[in-house]
């Protein structure tokens, strides 16, 4: 590895735990324990869920919560974000199996 490279990774690896994204924080972490965030969470990853298979759902919600608690907030987010299956378009991603890989001629 050069010089460069390992100064690059390093600076991202030292950013990224800065934000606490490779290592949460004890409060983080305690508040993804929180019944809201649970709540949060599964209203937000049903709401991903419902998107992907119905493009005219409502989103699943619980309003008052959601303007209120943080950790609601951020568990609807945190669900919604990791369920959510169409963010890009992978072809590679197709549950059907692709019994001839690289021979499609189009």
């Amino acid at each position: 590895m050069t010089t460069a490279f390992r100064t690059a990774l390093a600076a991202a690896v030292f950013t990224l735990a800065g934000c606490g994204i490779l290592f949460p924080s004890a409060h983080d972490r305690a508040a993804k324990n929180t019944p809201g965030f649970k709540a949060g969470y599964s209203d937000g990853c049903a709401s991903a869920t419902n998107q992907d298979t119905n493009y005219s759902h409502d989103q699943v919600r619980d309003e008052s919560s959601y303007a209120s608690d943080r950790n609601y907030r951020a568990g609807w987010a945190s669900g919604f974000t990791t369920c959510r299956t169409n963010l890009t378009h992978n072809p590679s991603a197709n549950p059907i199996p692709d019994n001839n890989p690289g021979g499609h001629s189009y």
